[in-house]
């Protein structure tokens, strides 16, 4: 993806191919060791592209959103958990965006997330009382003479110790319903993190998604403005599916290149025909076109301002994508496993599929998709399915 195709000017012709080489390079070690990928951080630093959503009035190149979700894309399938992180924060940003308003506090962050090139996290889930719901809160803005006060338990975050900026959220206030919430923005400095105990998945390994009991202090100034509800229906969930949907395609794509290459290199060397396994890869690249296709589609449906889509059309149509894509994604990596054989069953070797295997089975449990598929249900029975493409 030249830069010509996918960046704006103002994102000075970074250097793509190197960013992808160093995910790439430390792919195994991120997933063997299951730390944070921050070769792969850095070099997305130092070529500026923590910042892509950043409206022009603030420095930023204000990049559109497929040209993120093509990034997000490659990242993926030199390393997932790269793509992962890149694809959180991304749609971090893209809530801090919607969000900003008038508050001089955020836009001031605005600018620093392209002069400084901050990492933004996510701390909007919680324990006890609410079950992991991110659209409930047990916790609550205290606001005090001496600022903001806000202690969340069990808050699970992505990539703690790489951040440089938590968006939390919280109910509005201590006597406000547990759905009336508001995001605060929070500096790394301004909060402590406890941690309740370390994750050790089979998949996304380098993503280090642990649970902390979280206690920000902070000013009044940095809740945003509006309501969290509005942010995650107009901004948090289509960019989080969008993205995190590019990241399983990106993976499917790279496990479905190494069985293509699997198959290169049998003809290469004169052995026989296989006209299954050659099957199964034109259905695996059949698969592969239904993600892009879904993917296109929801991209198209995000940055149409205009368009007369309603709201119960743009919410199955961004859940949709999401479960869609994460059952496709391992019938994807299962078929280039069938076609590489016991060379794609190995742990190493040029055709070995086992990280791609795990990480695509992490799709259907982040954000699990039965919960997706449950608030669908009732809102999809008295919906018609008769409507117009």
């Amino acid at each position: 993806m030249p830069p010509s195709e996918s960046l704006s000017p103002a994102v000075a012709d970074p250097d793509l191919a190197q960013v992808f080489a160093v995910a790439a390079q430390h792919a195994d070690a991120v997933d063997r060791e299951g730390r944070i990928p921050t070769e792969a951080l850095q070099a997305l630093r130092e070529e500026k592209l923590l910042g892509l959503l950043v409206p022009r009035r603030f420095g930023g190149p204000e990049l559109p959103m497929r040209a993120v979700a093509n990034l997000c894309r490659r990242l993926s399938e030199a390393c997932a958990s790269t793509g992962l992180i890149f694809a959180m924060h991304h749609s971090q940003a893209a809530v801090a965006i919607r969000q900003t308003g008038d508050s001089a506090w955020h836009h001031a962050l605005m600018e620093d997330l392209v002069r400084k090139q901050h990492l933004i996290a996510s701390a909007t889930t919680e324990g006890g009382g609410v079950g992991g719901s991110i659209r409930t809160s047990s916790c609550f803005l205290d606001r005090r003479t001496d600022g903001l006060h806000l202690d969340k338990g069990g808050a699970v975050i992505s990539y703690s110790a790489a951040a440089d900026v938590f968006l939390v959220s919280a109910r509005r206030s201590e006597d406000a319903a547990a759905s009336d919430q508001q995001l605060v923005s929070v500096m790394r400095d301004q909060l402590t993190l406890t941690p309740r105990g370390r994750w050790n998945p089979i998949g996304m390994r380098g993503a280090c998604t642990d649970r902390f009991d979280l206690a920000a202090r902070c000013s009044n100034d940095q809740i945003f403005e509006g309501t969290f509800a509005k942010a995650m229906s107009e901004a948090m969930l289509p960019t989080s599916h969008i993205l995190l949907g590019s990241v399983w395609l990106g993976v499917a794509v790279s496990a479905l290149s190494r069985a293509r290459g699997f198959l290169r290199m049998r003809n290469r060397k004169g052995m026989p025909l296989n006209p299954i396994a050659n099957l199964r890869l034109a259905e695996g690249e059949a698969l592969v076109q239904q993600m892009r296709g879904m993917l296109a589609a929801n991209v198209a449906l995000y940055e149409d301002g205009v368009s007369q889509a309603s709201g119960l059309d743009r919410m199955v149509s961004y859940n949709a994508l999401k479960v869609g894509a994460s059952e496709l994604v391992v019938r994807i990596t299962d078929i280039a496993l069938r076609i590489c054989g016991i060379q794609g069953y190995m742990e190493e070797g040029e055709f070995y599929l086992s990280r791609h295997i795990r990480d695509a089975h992490s799709a259907a449990v982040m954000v699990n998709d039965d919960r997706i598929l449950g608030n669908m249900s009732s809102v999809v029975l008295g919906a018609p399915l008769e409507r117009d493409i």
